[in-house]
């Protein structure tokens, strides 16, 4: 008889308990329309608060055009189109000047006038076409067949084409286009 009401009470005890953990576990991972719990943790936080943290760094990318060079073979037979995007990091409220001003943030793009990054280069677009002229015509095509070639191509881009970016600090080249004749 003592162990029916114990087993009795202890059912009592046992079903509220259930359901109460089983609701909370239920509006902790946002199920039918609960809020979502998020649990925001900053680990290694310096002591003033975080305020002394650099502004998020953003990323955006230019296309700097289609082109056609010869280039530096001998009898100067061999030509190669190739198509460079250029990615620039830019701080927070740069980043949203320019992806306000466009809608289209100079992501991908054809560097056509709607992109914003490229309105911003337009003053140094002679010097860029030129920079991009001298170092791809300067190549041949030993020096481009291999995977070694085209990162040292990528690297002498972006050391030669920064001073013509300014502020906009080139983070990485891309060879979106690449054919070697």
């Amino acid at each position: 008889m003592i162990k029916r009401l114990l087993s009795k009470r202890l059912l009592l005890l046992v079903i509220p308990l259930v359901l109460v953990v089983a609701g909370a576990g239920f509006f902790l991972l946002g199920g039918a329309g609960a809020a979502p719990f998020v649990l925001n943790i900053t680990i290694n936080q310096s002591g003033d608060g975080g305020k002394s943290a650099a502004p998020a760094e953003q990323h955006l990318t230019v296309s700097l055009g289609e082109r056609i060079v010869n280039l530096a073979d001998p009898g100067g037979y061999r030509y190669l189109k190739t198509e460079i995007v250029v990615e620039v990091a830019v701080d927070q409220k740069t980043y949203e000047r320019l992806t306000a001003a466009g809608g289209g943030g100079g992501h991908g793009g054809g560097g056509g006038s709607t992109d914003p990054l490229r309105a911003e280069l337009e003053h140094s677009w002679p010097k860029i076409q030129d920079t991009l002229t001298m170092v791809l015509t300067s190549k041949t095509v030993d020096e481009l067949a291999t995977l070694e070639g085209k990162e040292h191509l990528k690297d002498e881009l972006r050391e030669k084409l920064q001073p013509a970016f300014g502020d906009y600090k080139i983070t990485e080249v891309y060879l979106t286009q690449f054919v070697i004749q």
